[in-house]
């Protein structure tokens, strides 16, 4: 028998729940259930939402949209496009805009979730506590909280699972056709996304694979459409041409854009597919499991692996497909710097899982109690949905909570404020994002002239001293450095002389680390 696609010539009516064979015709609570998970999510973002400015991607993510430029690898055009509309709405400023863009978005990202587990047989209240749970996660929740391209990964992942579902049970071309755009659409926002697509595609084929079979030329639909969505890329070349203010690389030949979108120039040795990759996994998974441990989180990852293997057990191809986005998740965050952002759809994806869990807990008990104790267990399982969410919520709420942040604000406010008109800076990527959100949107200080690393690294000129030393005889000067190899390389070439103090956000978006800003002073020889 088929478990993955339920056929009346299998001996089960259409419409019937492929897990828990029961009719699952939608009803009121499934639908309502993923617009109060939307509600109740987006309050909780807004209330712990960045207010303004952000430091290093995400001031960049607040900027870059705004005046159509070209972000840094892999150039994200699908999010660019997507946030550059949702800023035309004309609430709050700019930098808002952007950090209220990813609340919605992983909000609707939990709504889906929401769906998905009702679509699989799961009570409505019980699919709002997992899809609630795994969005109260610290590191879904601060993904929420500030400009950046994770949480519309998030929605497109959730959106193509949704779709994968819907045409394994139904096979309705429309639901492979969105499948393919979304895909497309997904590795134009975040190349995460082939860590993800490819098993969703073996199994929406297996499922699928009697109408595929009775239907061959379904098999270009999804291709054809994934070519569409590709098209998002066409956007980074025709920007390029325009000469926009940020444009990272200016890829307006066909080696600068490929070097763009493959990420070339970022990646370095080993990474996922290196000869030692699963030795670095093996090594790195106490750490995974402290990382989740101190966001509180180790009861959903628990109750969504038991969750997983349900679905493995009832629906193989889905389990085994759900299974492996797990490991390779996992193995990514691993060799990837062990960034916390690779984590984030296997969070959700254990949140789908616990829902999952909890109905078989309510079904066990319901079919095997008597009397008030098994009418009981399906609220019960709700209940301890709601319990879950609340318990992962209180814990993560502290460090997701960044409503009183301004440190970007106070950090562009000095610099403003402090640097003479007509003077240069020299800065690092994360010092730089907030500047140029401050010149290029909201047109303050146009006399700046802001010199990033990655200017230096793309552009001709020389090194830093090199232009450090071009600037230095023509206007006021300024360094600002995290890095104490690069300060002691320009002491080498200059007097350099504090000028006053900073707190910015490296490598976060908030400021955590206090630096000095350093007027520079030519030698004699110099400016002769």
């Amino acid at each position: 028998m088929d478990r993955d696609r339920p056929r009346a010539s299998l001996g089960r009516p259409q419409g019937w729940d492929p897990v828990w064979q029961r009719p699952v015709p939608p009803s009121a609570g499934a639908r309502l259930a993923p617009v109060g998970v939307f509600l109740v999510s987006l309050v909780a973002y807004l209330r712990t939402l960045m207010p303004g400015i952000a430091f290093d991607n995400w001031g960049e993510f607040q900027t870059v949209p705004a005046v159509l430029g070209i972000a840094h690898p892999t150039g994200y055009p699908t999010y660019i496009l997507a946030a550059r509309l949702f800023g035309i709405l004309p609430i709050g400023s700019v930098a808002f805009r952007a950090n209220l863009f990813s609340a919605v978005l992983a909000a609707l990202a939990l709504a889906t979730l929401t769906w998905t587990a009702t679509r699989l047989g799961v009570r409505p209240a019980v699919a709002a506590g997992g899809a609630l749970a795994a969005g109260a996660v610290g590191t879904v929740w601060a993904a929420a909280t500030v400009a950046g391209v994770d949480p519309l990964h998030l929605l497109l992942m959730a959106l193509l699972l949704d779709r994968s579902l819907a045409w394994g049970d139904h096979g309705r071309p429309v639901d492979l056709a969105l499948c393919g755009l979304l895909t497309g659409l997904a590795l134009g926002n975040l190349m995460l996304t082939l860590a993800v697509a490819p098993f969703l595609a073996l199994f929406a084929l297996w499922a699928g694979r009697q109408t595929l079979v009775e239907r061959p030329p379904l098999l270009f639909l999804p291709l054809l459409t994934l070519a569409a969505g590709l098209a998002v890329y066409l956007y980074l070349p025709l920007a390029a041409r325009l000469d926009p203010p940020l444009p990272y690389n200016h890829p307006d030949t066909l080696d600068a854009f490929l070097t763009l979108v493959t990420g070339a120039q970022a990646r370095g040795p080993g990474g996922p597919l290196g000869p030692d990759s699963l030795r670095t996994t093996l090594d790195a998974l106490p750490a995974l499991l402290g990382i989740l441990a101190a966001q509180g989180a180790l009861v959903l990852p628990a109750a969504g692996l038991v969750g997983t293997v349900i679905l493995v057990v009832r629906r193989p191809a889905l389990g085994l497909a759900l299974v492996a986005i797990l490991l390779v998740g996992a193995h990514v965050w691993a060799n990837d710097q062990r960034q916390e952002r690779d984590l984030l759809w296997p969070l959700l994806l254990l949140g789908l899982g616990s829902a999952v869990a909890l109905e078989a807990l309510a079904r066990t008990g319901g079919s095997r109690l008597r009397g008030f104790a098994g009418r009981t267990a399906g609220p019960v399982a709700a209940a301890a949905g709601v319990v879950l969410a609340v318990a992962v919520a209180s814990l993560a709420l502290p460090a997701a909570d960044r409503s009183h942040d301004r440190s970007g604000e106070d950090f562009a406010a000095a610099m403003t404020a402090q640097l003479p008109p007509n003077a240069a800076v020299f800065s690092f990527w994360s010092a730089s994002t907030p500047l140029w959100h401050v010149q290029l949107v909201r047109g303050e200080r146009p006399d700046l002239l802001v010199v990033d690393e990655t200017a230096i690294a793309f552009e001709p000129g020389g090194t830093r001293e090199d232009r450090m030393r071009t600037a230095v005889c023509q206007r006021p000067v300024y360094l600002l450095l995290a890095d104490e190899e690069a300060l002691a390389t320009a002491r080498q070439s200059f007097t350099l002389q504090p000028a006053f103090g900073v707190t910015v956000g490296v490598g976060s978006p908030s400021g955590t680390t206090p630096l000095t800003v350093y007027r520079v002073g030519a030698s004699a020889d110099t400016c002769p």
